[in-house]
C-alpha cells in the first residue's frame, strides 16, 4: 500500500476510534457480508490492523487525535484520500489551499463534478455553491486544518457507521441488524485485534521452488556494502544450508526454466548470467553479459522459446532507460533490437515481432518485425495505432498501461490496438495479416485476452465480463456475466476470480471454473479469494478476509483449510505448496 495513503488512513482510523460520540447508520440496507469487499472496517481496539477492500491490512505510522466538544475533527487531506480510498473509480478528489487564504479549504472531485468549499470556524459548508449547515466549524489546531468528520463525509458521498466497536466506511448502507452480518461480527474482530507485527524486511524470505522434500529460497540483507542476497535450501525439518554461488548474485527478475534458476552474477568484476541446477545442484555460466552492468539497470527478461534462450537487458531509469533484446548464439550475445521499453515479443521462424511501450513520445506504430539473422526491422500495423496500450482517459488525464495480450500464430498477429488520435477510440483485439498488412477488429473494448485453441477469450472493457468469439471475430458468446479479477486456463477448464458488482477497486471475489466443452460454471470458493493456483497438484487460494488463511478445493468441491494464519507470499509447485506467514518467520510446505 502507498505510505502516504497508510498514514492517511491510519490518522483516519484514530481519529474516529478516539471518541464514543459516533453515529450508528438506522437506515437498512445490505449485509456486511455482501459489501465486505468494498468497505473499510476499523475496531476501535486498535492493533494497527484494518479491513480495506475486504483483505486485512496491516498499516503502521504515527497519529495525532483532535476532538472538539466531544466531535471528531480530521485533517483536510485526509478526506480527499479516504474518497479515493473508497472508490477509485468515481474520481479522486482534490484539495486546494491556498496560502494567501489560509483559513479556506476546497475540495475538487472533477470526474463527479462536485465542489465542497469550507472556511475555519465557519459553520456554512458549500456543496456546488449551495449553503449547508454544520454542527461544528471547522478549525485549526497546531497549524493544521481539521473538519468534521460526519459532515464532510456526507459531503464526500460516504458511509460512516458504527456497532459493536467497529467503524465501517462505505458506499452501501449496512444492515447492522442482518443475521448475514452478526454471523461475521465476532470472526473480523478477532482479526482485528491481532496484537503481532509484520515480520521486518530482513526476516523474510523469498521461495523459488521446491523439489522433493527440499525448498528453495531467497533471503535478502542490508548491510555497510547495501544490499545483499543469497540463495538457500531446507529440507524437511533439518536446518536450512546457504549455497554457495559463485560471484556476487541479483536474484531480481529470476526466472526459472526447466529445473534450473537464472540470474545475474558479478564475477571478478565481469557481470554474467548463471543457472543453478536444482537436481544437480551447481551453478553454471551461460554467457556473460559484455559492457552492460547491473548496477546500470537491471534484468528485464530471460525467455527459452523454438529451443532458443532471449535476454531483455535494461539500461537506465525506468522514465529515461531503453532495453535492448539478445539472442544467445554460440554462447555469446547476438543484439537482435532495441525499444524504450519491450511490452511483448513472439519469435516465428526468421522472425521477431514485438511491440514497443513509447507513450511518453508517441504511443502509436510501435509495432515491428525484426529479421534475426539479417537485423532488417520494418513497422507493422496501420499508422497511427498503438498496440499492446490499454490507454485510460479520466479527469486526472491520460494513463497508459502494457499488456501481454500478443500472439502470432498462422500467418497472422493478434493484439490489442487503439487509434492513437482519436480519443474515443478505446483498445480492442485487433488481427492483423503478415501478409498484406491488413486488420480487423474481433473484439468490442477489451482489456485483455487469451488466444485458446482458435477461440477468443476476452474481458470486456466497460463491464468486465468475460466473453469469446472465434478468429474472424463472430460466435460472439458471454461467459461470466461478473467482474473478472483474475483468470488461469488449465485442462479444458477456465478458473477466475470476480464479484457481482462493478468495484474497480476490487482485489478480492469468489473463485469460478468455467467448464469450456461443457460451457458450464461452478462456484468453486466459499468466501473472497485474493490469489488462486491451478495446476497438477490441484487447486489452492489464499483468503485474506474474516476466514483468511490458505485452502484446497478436494475433489468433492470441499473448501479445506490448511493453514488458518495470515499468509504472506505463495509459491505453487507440482509437489504442493509452499509459503511464508505474514506474522511468523520461516518458510512452510502444505499438501
Amino acid at each position: 500500500m502507498n505510505r502516504l495513503y497508510k498514514t492517511i488512513l491510519l490518522t483516519l482510523i484514530v481519529f474516529i476510534a478516539g471518541t464514543s460520540n459516533i453515529w450508528a447508520e438506522e437506515t437498512a440496507g445490505k449485509p456486511l457480508a455482501e459489501v465486505f469487499d468494498s468497505t473499510v472496517i476499523i475496531p476501535f481496539d486498535y492493533y494497527d490492523k484494518v479491513f480495506l477492500n475486504g483483505q486485512k491490512t496491516d498499516v503502521y505510522e504515527d497519529y495525532k487525535l483532535f476532538q472538539k466538544n466531544g466531535r471528531v475533527l480530521v485533517p483536510i487531506r485526509m478526506m480527499s484520500y479516504l474518497a479515493a480510498g473508497v472508490d477509485r473509480e468515481n474520481g479522486y478528489w482534490q484539495v486546494v489551499w491556498d496560502p494567501q487564504k489560509p483559513d479556506d479549504v476546497v475540495l475538487t472531485n472533477f470526474k463527479s463534478g462536485k465542489q465542497v468549499k469550507l472556511k475555519v470556524n465557519s459553520k456554512t459548508m458549500y456543496i456546488n455553491n449551495q449553503p449547508h449547515t454544520l454542527d461544528v466549524a471547522p478549525q485549526k489546531i497546531e497549524g493544521r486544518i481539521v473538519l468534521p468528520l460526519r459532515s464532510t463525509s456526507e459531503a464526500l458521498d460516504k458511509k460512516i457507521t458504527w456497532f459493536d466497536g467497529l467503524i465501517f466506511i462505505s458506499n452501501d448502507v449496512i444492515d447492522l441488524q442482518s443475521p448475514k452480518t452478526l454471523e461475521i461480527l465476532d470472526k473480523v474482530k478477532e482479526k482485528l485485534t491481532d496484537p503481532r507485527q509484520e515480520l521486518n524486511y530482513e526476516k523474510r524470505v523469498s521461495p523459488v521452488a521446491k523439489h522433493g522434500d527440499t525448498v528453495y529460497y531467497i533471503k535478502t540483507q542490508y548491510n555497510q556494502d547495501g544490499l545483499t542476497e543469497a540463495l538457500y535450501k531446507k529440507t524437511g525439518s533439518q536446518s536450512e544450508v546457504k549455497i554457495e554461488l559463485p560471484g556476487k548474485e541479483k536474484f531480481v527478475n529470476n526466472k526459472i526454466i526447466n529445473n534450473e534458476l537464472y540470474y545475474i552474477s558479478t564475477t571478478n568484476s565481469k557481470s554474467e548470467i548463471h543457472y543453478y541446477n536444482f537436481f544437480g545442484d551447481e551453478s553454471r555460466k551461460l554467457c556473460a553479459l559484455e559492457q552492460w552492468n547491473p548496477d546500470d539497470g537491471w534484468l528485464g527478461d530471460i525467455v527459452y522459446t523454438n529451443k532458443d534462450f532471449y535476454i531483455i537487458l535494461h539500461s537506465g531509469d525506468l522514465t529515461m532507460g531503453s532495453e535492448t533484446l539478445y539472442k544467445l548464439e554460440n554462447g555469446r550475445l547476438k543484439e537482435i533490437a532495441g525499444a524504450k521499453g519491450f511490452i511483448k515479443f513472439a519469435v516465428a521462424g526468421d522472425y521477431l515481432y514485438y511491440e514497443d511501450f513509447t507513450p511518453m513520445f508517441n504511443a502509436a506504430d510501435n509495432l515491428y518485425q525484426v529479421n534475426i539473422q539479417t537485423g532488417e526491422k520494418k513497422n507493422l500495423g496501420e499508422k497511427d495505432f498503438a498496440y499492446g496500450i490499454l490507454r485510460t482517459i479520466d479527469d486526472k488525464g491520460t494513463g497508459y498501461s502494457g499488456r501481454s495480450s500478443f500472439y502470432v500464430q498462422d500467418g497472422y498477429i493478434y493484439t490489442l490496438g487503439y487509434q492513437e488520435s482519436d480519443e474515443a477510440d478505446k483498445c480492442s483485439v485487433y488481427k492483423l495479416s503478415l501478409n498484406n498488412q491488413t486488420q480487423i477488429k474481433l473484439t468490442p473494448p477489451a482489456r485483455e485476452f487469451w488466444l485458446v485453441d482458435n477461440s477468443i477469450y476476452y474481458i470486456d472493457l466497460s463491464t468486465g465480463y468475460l466473453a469469446r468469439v472465434d478468429l474472424t471475430g463472430n460466435n460472439h458468446q458471454i461467459l461470466a456475466d461478473q467482474g473478472i479479477i483474475d483468470l488461469k486456463f488449465y485442462n479444458e477448464n477456465i478458473y477466475y476470480t470476480a464479484v457481482n458488482n462493478s468495484n474497480a477497486n476490487a482485489r478480492s471475489g469468489k473463485l469460478y471454473k468455467y467448464n469450456i466443452p461443457g460451457e458450464q460454471t461452478t462456484q468453486l470458493s466459499e468466501q473472497s479469494v485474493s490469489e488462486f493456483f491451478v495446476g497438477k497438484a490441484g487447486i489452492y487460494y489464499k483468503a485474506e478476509d474474516y476466514n483468511l488463511g490458505l485452502y484446497k478445493i478436494d475433489i468433492k468441491g470441499q473448501n479445506l483449510c490448511l493453514v488458518g494464519d495470515s499468509i504472506d507470499t505463495c509459491l505453487y509447485t507440482d509437489a504442493g505448496m509452499v509459503y511464508t506467514l505474514r506474522y511468523i518467520e520461516g518458510v512452510y510446505t502444505t499438501k
